[in-house]
């Protein structure tokens, strides 16, 4: 029935309320199929009878004060609307000035008759998201936050307290091969009010522009002050390469091997498709560099390929706040020109201070390396702030904790995020390097059990798994380990951190220093904990360790 309400009263606004006829409703509004048959299927006419009764029993009690009232004559589908000349005049509270507004974005519905069209919508919502923390004194809650409420979108006061919002923006996406239909709702949490609402038909070049239009809407009703921080004409998206961008974010949301791996190709096909994009060139940039920090794809031949493409997203876009917290993260892990990416992420971070990756990377990936604890905390706090249901991010959170030896914390940390999601293969071995840190290897070893069977052997797993068995004195099981990395190292890249980390357990000091230096060599990410993290502490003053520490630049 809102959806039926909302359609008939755009469409009388609109001036086409001529076209309300029974089959029209039941295809728009009932999602019937093309051979829809009125006289066989009353679903219109029985629901515009409810309708009318629920509308008259509303205007008779919490609407007794609206000003303009909609009704539906019998017989008709149109609305009418009249004026109640005597209703007392209604008064938002209005924020103190200076104030911050919150808004989370739900998942927008997939109203396509294919489900795989879920891609599109996800897509277009986390568009939406990343286009709105440009507005000044506005938190926008972060994709990976809002998408864990979904299917619980009509449960307000959960939504507020799960994610502190003043506010939460719903949709629904309704497409075919040539044309969409965007349906929006702002919506108070606190009262269920509807503060602003519309929708868009329009061709599916015309996205873009959609996108625009929808928050500058928001950003009028919740910061009439403000304005985008950077506005842009109406562009229209060549329809193929924003799907494969669509597609790209998609996949690489998953988190897993396979999924980053498509999100790379979905990415590498948008910038052939239209080398001037500049979301596909930092899409492309991101999922590279997630593809070789997850150890999924050979370090040396993945990130000059990434660092390219940041560096010409950056040409196309210099305020592109995805593309420099991207080529940061590179300067650091990889050049370990930590001076250099400091200054990009703190652009970064500047052009879009409710950006929630570059605070949660500038925490983990920088501060923390460098032993700038308390820093990367106050990062780290924000980030949460801004993506509360991130598990990534608490995971973070505890890491920080790890470097710093206050392993209680941690660990209290990471229970609380496995609450969240027990199926979080990190949260698990997170929990397993924490309780190894503590000298509790059989619990330890049962925690990177568990996590080597959820996330299907990703190296760095099998190598902790492995050096916990060699300082448990288990070494006939360290020693299957690292039997099988050497046969994972057979069909791909197994980073050399992972064998040092293994053989360290073994306490074999001089191949760890080996393995190391090899990684040095290679340029990879791993290296880059050496300073600060305690796993690292037997090597701590060895000649060959102290050397490493200095060629990495600290």
């Amino acid at each position: 029935m809102a959806r039926f309400l909302s359609f008939a009263v755009e469409h009388a606004l609109a001036g086409t309320g001529d076209t309300l006829k029974e089959y029209v409703l039941g295809v728009e509004v009932f999602d019937r199929k093309k051979d829809y048959d009125p006289r066989i299927d009353p679903i219109v006419r029985v629901e515009a009878r409810r309708l009318r009764a629920k509308l008259k029993a509303y205007y008779a009690s919490a609407g007794k004060t609206d000003a303009v009232i909609v009704q539906f004559p019998k017989g008709a589908y149109a609305p009418v609307f009249r004026v109640r000349t005597t209703a007392a005049p209604r008064r938002r509270a209005v924020k103190p000035r200076g104030a911050d507004s919150s808004i989370a974005v739900l998942p927008f519905a997939n109203l396509s008759a294919e489900p795989a069209g879920d891609y599109f919508s996800d897509g277009l919502t986390e568009e939406l998201i990343h286009l709105l923390t440009r507005v000044e004194g506005l938190r926008v809650v972060a994709w990976h936050s809002a998408s864990q409420l979904r299917g619980h979108e009509q449960d307000l006061a959960a939504v507020r307290e799960r994610l502190k919002v003043d506010s939460v923006l719903k949709g629904a996406v309704r497409r075919t091969a040539t044309r969409m239909r965007v349906t929006v709702q702002l919506i108070a949490t606190d009262s269920g009010a509807v503060m602003w609402s519309e929708m868009y038909d329009r061709e599916m070049g015309a996205v873009l522009a959609i996108q625009e239009e929808i928050a500058r809407a928001i950003a009028a009703t919740l910061r009439p002050a403000l304005a985008l921080v950077k506005p842009s004409a109406p562009r229209v998206a060549p329809k193929e390469c924003y799907n494969l961008c669509l597609q790209g974010r998609y996949h690489a949301n998953m988190r897993t091997a396979a999924g980053l791996r498509k999100s790379a190709e979905c990415f590498a096909e948008a910038v052939r498709i239209d080398p001037t994009c500049d979301g596909a060139h930092a899409g492309l940039a991101g999922a590279l560099t997630l593809l070789s920090e997850y150890g999924l794809a050979d370090t040396v031949e993945t990130m000059p390929k990434a660092e390219a493409a940041a560096l010409r997203a950056l040409e196309l876009d210099p305020q592109s706040a995805e593309a420099l917290s991207t080529l940061a993260f590179i300067r650091s892990l990889v050049d370990w020109k930590w001076t250099e990416a400091e200054t990009l992420y703190r652009r970064a971070i500047s052009l879009n201070p409710g950006y929630a990756k570059a605070r949660h990377w500038y925490a983990v990936d920088f501060l923390a390396l460098l032993g700038r604890f308390e820093e990367a905390l106050r990062e780290l706090h924000t980030a949460i702030h801004l993506d509360p249901l991130s598990l990534i991010i608490h995971e973070g959170y505890a890491y920080i904790h790890i470097l710093r030896r206050d392993y209680q914390t941690a660990l209290d940390s990471l229970r609380q995020t496995m609450a969240l999601e027990p199926g979080f293969f990190k949260g698990y071995s997170s929990m397993g390097r924490t309780l190894s840190l503590m000298g509790r290897y059989d619990e330890a070893i049962e925690m990177f059990e568990t996590a080597r069977q959820k996330a299907t052997d990703v190296p760095s797993v099998v190598a902790a798994l492995g050096q916990t068995f060699g300082l448990a004195g288990q070494t006939e099981q360290a020693l299957q380990c690292l039997k099988d990395l050497e046969s994972m190292a057979a069909r791909a890249q197994v980073p050399c951190t992972c064998f040092a980390m293994l053989h360290l357990g073994l306490g074999q000091k001089a191949r760890t220093l080996d393995w190391l230096e090899k990684a040095a060599e290679r340029r990879e990410i791993g290296i880059t904990i050496i300073k600060v993290h305690p796993v690292y502490d037997p090597l701590r003053g060895e000649p060959r360790f102290t050397r490493l520490l200095k060629r990495a630049g600290f």
